[in-house]
């Protein structure tokens, strides 16, 4: 059996004599008829502070009897073991975690399906937030603790037995030792948290059997929990060390909560603070303004009126109008939540929710019942003007995933503040100097030890599941969303997310623009220093009243400074770039307002003329829409080169129809010129992906001929994403797209014929998956082109994590998995990558669909010693100014050539950043020559690697200074 680590063992001997298996019945703690009132202290102040606290009966927290250390260690197995998890993902203490002082240090958790731990952590695909802010787990074993959860709907104890919660009917089990064994029941069975939903699969993609229960079938549910533990050996073994006199098959989950119970009671009881010294008779354990913070507690304040007892919790529900976020638990209505009324009917116990408890309450945060509060002081000034705080209430400073769930009543705030609690609504003003000494009396609740609880932390766990919720080891990629400043939430949208990368200011770092189809967009300043500021011209391109979905920079002018195209519910938005000095509307002159139902905008030269031609992929709409159930008819729009455009839409023929998502111009058959490809749903007719040859002037004013399904592009599919590379470092461009089920790569024989191949090269995922957004990358730099796939939900069963697809170089692909530390769980729609911090390493931003934007920075440069070349293509004269069609090869001493052309738009709803990232692998530079549009060649020699190049057409390369970059 595995015992608890010496260290830990002698800290629970020290810190704890013992349990008793019945809590003594609870009686509430004595207030006196009035308040005292607060002195101003003096060098005998403690006599003030003394007389009010003997005025109240506050005493110090008392030492606990023997606890069984096998019994403990039990419980310690079972809350770190992933095994309580129905999809073996998620633990106790992944919402009650020991780094964060047993809470998860976020608003609302996120239980099963997600990623990571504490403020890192990313939600599930098509998962729900847990309604309620994690409690902290802090003296739960005290006599006086007699109720759990935020509307104590588990309430009780062992001699008078338990509630069960008001959702469920019956009685719970016989045997529970405590009300937190009673409470340990239930984060197993629900399926936001623990238990997962019908249909889920676990890590190992078997099937969640505890899914498959009905939402009220707990026993069913703590059943089957049992029979998982007692199949591993090991648990088979600590519950006999435990329990000698119980038969392995008579063991139920009261033995399993009742072990959960004592480790969490011995592990989480501190009795060192300041204060317990304080109460024990040392007058210098509390500083002089901790002193008058505790009479003001306990006087003029008025804090103790709900907030009393040794644990400073009247365990009493109250309404203080806590700011509403996230999906709330109102039976009512959705983002609502009713408090303790869900568990009684009782109209006075709308919004009221049981009072928190204090001690080590500065470790604990976010706080209240949502975690709508970030810092202690922001809810000291609530409480002393609710009203006002509601009114003002920001939500800013909320993960932008917590901020898409939630939706602000102005009648719910308006009911909080006409029911409010009279405790609160009598409330006096404070000072801010009063304010500062509340809070370092709370300081003074902190017991030092509770701020390190690593010790509780095991190695390792029966079930041989991974103990941390982060990823261990070094990974391809690492979220930096918080650091690098990027909060941008996703409300709303029609399964499109635009994300965009270009150097707006030409300041030689590229920024970042996110849109939100529910308002409004933001552009995002690099600073160069890995961190994002919004932009001071971010407001000109908000477009905060336009259902925006796609969003692409192309230098459609030829001025050297980046445009912005916005698609969305029509009509799409042009913004032209006025030199770096802000952005002007300029759709109407331009006449490329479409107003179809846009998905994506892709740019491409079609004619050689020089000016980049528009092409914006329309989608369908469902019924009711003032749409055609047949889709929206796809445009193109011929640059005329002198800011406005043409629609020559007629030149494609009658194939423009259907539910598209996105558009390329590549030149799939190496004769010089953009062709088009199209993805589209199967679902409108006429089905099938599109591919139009280019095969120059003539035709009415330019021939496109559709050759879709001779050349065997034409998969009729429910596609979405595309990405366009060389794949198999043939020469050639190969297609791959996304779709809901299995994902295709459609690989060139260098023929103008394609060969579906995704199986084969390990990329083909299975028909349980939607693929969105993907994007093709070097992401290793070992000259071989990765695939990064966004996935959602389908046939309501749970979607993979994002897989990164590794290039092993022979055709084949491998998913890096968690490795990748991309693996988000999403559900991700739109990606887009770009060099964002110029060191050469690809990175890349993320749409996770009505949740928030994410940004992975490649953390392989640590991993290995592969060698770089960035290029920067730059047209001029025939050749317009983004190169775009341009085609760079790069031959690398092994005989290695690698081909990237310059393409604007390809990804869904996004935009790449333009340069072309080549790896070299061990290579220490690279014999390179660019291709122009106009069919000119330009061989540059060998090219140093590890560098960034400038290439202007028809002029030499120069390396190109970050700090310094002219249009």
């Amino acid at each position: 059996m595995i015992r608890v680590v010496s260290g830990f063992a002698l800290f629970l001997i020290v810190l704890v004599a013992g349990f008793l298996a019945s809590c003594a019945s609870f009686s509430p703690p004595i207030l006196p008829s009035s308040l005292p009132e607060t002195p101003a202290l003096t060098p005998t102040g403690d006599d003030a502070l003394r007389r009010a606290l003997a005025a109240y009966d506050i005493r110090p927290l008392e030492p606990l009897p023997d606890i069984d250390p096998d019994k403990i260690e039990l419980g310690r197995m079972l809350f770190f073991d992933k095994e309580l998890g129905g999809n073996r993902d998620t633990s106790c203490a992944t919402c009650h975690h020991p780094d964060y002082a047993g809470g998860d240090g976020i608003p609302l958790s996120v239980g099963t399906g997600g990623l990571g731990l504490g403020p890192e952590r990313l939600r599930g695909a098509m998962r729900p937030l847990v309604p309620r802010n994690a409690p902290e787990l802090f003296n739960r074993g005290q006599v006086e603790w007699r109720t759990m959860f935020w509307d104590s709907r588990v309430e009780g104890d062992s001699e008078t037995g338990f509630t069960m919660p008001a959702e469920f009917e019956g009685d719970l089990p016989d045997g529970l030792e405590n009300v937190v064994a009673a409470q340990a029941l239930f984060p197993i069975t629900s399926g936001a948290e623990m238990r997962g939903g019908r249909g889920d699969v676990d890590v190992f993609g078997r099937d969640n059997e505890l899914g498959r229960r009905a939402g009220d079938d707990l026993a069913g549910v703590w059943q089957d929990l049992m029979l998982r533990m007692t199949a591993i050996p090991e648990y088979r073994a600590m519950f006999a060390a435990v329990y000698p006199d119980v038969a392995t098959e008579d063991l139920s989950i009261v033995h399993a909560v009742n072990a959960i119970a004592a480790f969490e009671i011995a592990g989480f009881t501190f009795l060192d603070s300041p204060w317990d010294r304080y109460l024990r008779g040392d007058d210098g354990a509390l500083s002089e303004q901790a002193k008058q913070g505790a009479l003001l507690f306990y006087g003029k304040a008025g804090c103790v009126g709900c907030h009393n007892g040794k644990l400073l919790t009247d365990q009493q529900h109250h309404n203080i109008a806590a700011p509403q976020i996230g999906p709330g638990k109102g039976r009512e209505a959705p983002y609502t939540d009713l408090g303790r009324f869900r568990e009684t009917a009782d109209p006075a116990d709308r919004y009221a929710f049981r009072t928190p408890p204090l001690r080590n309450v500065t470790l604990t945060g976010p706080w209240l019942h949502d975690g709508a509060y970030d810092s202690l002081e922001a809810v000291i000034r609530h409480h002393l003007d609710p009203q006002a705080a509601l009114a003002a209430y920001d939500q800013s400073h909320l993960p932008p995933h917590v901020q898409s769930d939630s939706r602000w009543s102005e009648a719910v705030a308006a009911e909080m503040i006409e029911t409010l609690d009279p405790l609160v609504a009598a409330l006096p003003d404070l000072s801010d100097e009063e304010v500062m000494a509340l809070l370092a009396f709370l300081d003074a609740l902190t017991d030092p030890a509770a701020a390190d609880l690593s010790h509780l932390l095991p190695d390792r766990v029966p079930s041989g599941l991974p103990v941390p919720d982060r990823i261990e080891g070094p990974t391809a990629f690492a979220n930096v969303t918080a650091q690098a400043g990027i909060a941008a939430p996703h409300f709303d949208g029609y399964q499109v997310m635009g994300q965009a990368w270009a150097d707006v200011d030409l300041d030689g770092w590229l920024d970042l623009y996110l849109t939100d189809g529910g308002g409004p967009n933001r552009l995002y300043r690099n600073n160069g220093d890995g961190s994002f500021d919004l932009s001071p011209v971010a407001d000109q391109v908000a477009l905060p009243d336009h259902r925006s979905s796609g969003a692409v920079f192309a230098d459609y002018d030829n001025d050297g400074w980046a445009d912005l195209y916005v698609v969305g519910r029509g009509p799409n938005v042009l913004f032209h770039n006025d030199g770096g000095a802000g952005f002007s509307d300029v759709t109407g002159a331009a006449g490329v307002g479409d107003a179809g139902v846009g998905k994506t905008a892709s740019w491409g030269d079609y004619d050689g003329d020089g000016f980049l031609d528009l092409f914006v992929a329309n989608w369908a709409c469902s019924p009711g829409c003032p749409h055609p159930l047949e889709g929206d008819k796809d445009r193109l729009f011929h640059n005329n080169g002198d800011g406005t455009f043409t629609d020559v839409t007629l030149l494609l023929g009658p194939h423009t129809r259907g539910a598209s998502f996105v558009a390329a111009f590549t030149d799939y058959d190496n004769d010089g010129d953009a062709d088009i490809y199209l993805v589209l749903d199967e679902f409108i007719t006429p089905i099938g992906n599109k591919l139009w040859r280019n095969d120059g002037p003539g035709c009415g004013g330019w021939c496109f001929e559709m050759v879709a399904a001779e050349a065997g592009a034409d998969a009729s599919v429910m596609g979405m994403g595309l990405s366009v590379d060389d794949f198999d470092a043939d020469g050639d461009f190969d297609f791959y797209f996304a779709e809901a089920g299995e994902m295709t790569l459609l690989r060139n024989d260098g023929e103008g014929h394609f060969e579906s191949v995704a199986s084969e090269a390990g990329v083909a995922l299975d028909d349980s998956t939607i693929g969105w957004g993907s994007i093709s990358l070097d992401y290793d730099n070992d000259g071989y082109r990765d695939i990064y796939q966004a996935l959602m939900l389908w046939n309501d069963r749970t979607s993979p994590y994002n897989p990164l697809f590794h290039n092993n170089g022979d055709g084949t692909f491998t998913n890096l998995d968690f490795a990748s530390g991309a693996a988000d769980p999403g559900p991700s729609i739109g990606v887009a990558y770009a060099d964002y911090d110029n060191d050469g390493w690809v990175d890349f931003v993320l749409g996770n669909y009505h949740r928030s934007y994410q940004l992975y920075h490649n953390e392989a440069l640590a991993a290995g010693d592969n060698h770089w070349l960035t290029l920067k293509l730059v047209g001029g004269g025939p050749v317009n100014r983004d190169a775009v069609g341009a085609k760079a090869f790069v031959t690398t001493g092994d005989g290695r050539t690698q081909v990237q052309e310059v393409r604007c738009g390809l990804a869904m709803g996004s935009g790449n950043a333009l340069a072309l990232y080549f790896g070299l692998g061990p290579e220490s530079g690279a014999q390179v020559e660019i291709r122009w549009p106009d069919g000119t060649s330009q061989a540059l020699g060998f090219l140093a690697a590890d560098q960034a190049y400038e290439i202007r057409y028809d002029a030499p390369p120069v390396m190109s200074k970050r700090s310094e970059t002219s249009p």
